[in-house]
């Protein structure tokens, strides 16, 4: 840590710093919410607004997310999990970066589970829509015309028309 800021202030900003990313996490959550409710709906329009806000907020969540890992640095711990539960135990300075921790973590973790979630709609919805496709464009491959009696009748591409 540098030596002209003390644990105490380092903390603090650490602190408000995962404060502000939980916020934002929760921004995100919300157009994954609505993300969700779109697919479920079959908005398809309504997609492409929610994956500007998403990308949005996932910018400025890497944006924080940097931020963090340069304090936790400049406090001498890793960015991994156990070495900043271990950093926010090991003084009482630190203690008030436990619950924006912990808050956080549970928000990165609901985060991961409905961005899987919602992939497998996605996911789902495209296998629908290509099959669908992939019956319509075999239905033109297959262009049928109508007989006198108004029945469907097969094309047939090897008919010769006359020859001169």
């Amino acid at each position: 840590m540098a030596a002209t800021e003390p644990a105490a202030q380092t903390a603090a900003r650490l602190a408000a710093l995962m404060t502000e990313e939980a916020v934002t996490l929760r921004t995100a959550l919300g157009h994954l919410h609505a993300e969700r409710r779109a697919l479920e709906a079959g908005e398809v329009d309504t997609l492409a607004v929610l994956a500007a806000r998403k990308s949005e907020a996932y910018g400025r969540l890497a944006q924080l997310g940097d931020a963090r890992t340069a304090l936790l640095a400049r406090a001498g711990s890793k960015p991994g999990r156990d070495d900043i539960e271990a950093l926010f135990q090991s003084a009482p300075d630190w203690a008030a970066c436990r619950q924006p921790f912990k808050e956080l973590v549970a928000l990165a973790r609901e985060a991961h589970d409905l961005n899987q979630a919602n992939g497998v709609l996605i996911r789902a919805q495209m296998k629908s829509s290509q099959q669908a496709l992939a019956v319509l464009m075999s239905a033109s491959e297959q262009a049928s015309t109508y007989g006198p009696d108004g029945q469907s009748m097969a094309r047939s591409t090897s008919r010769s028309l006359g020859s001169a």
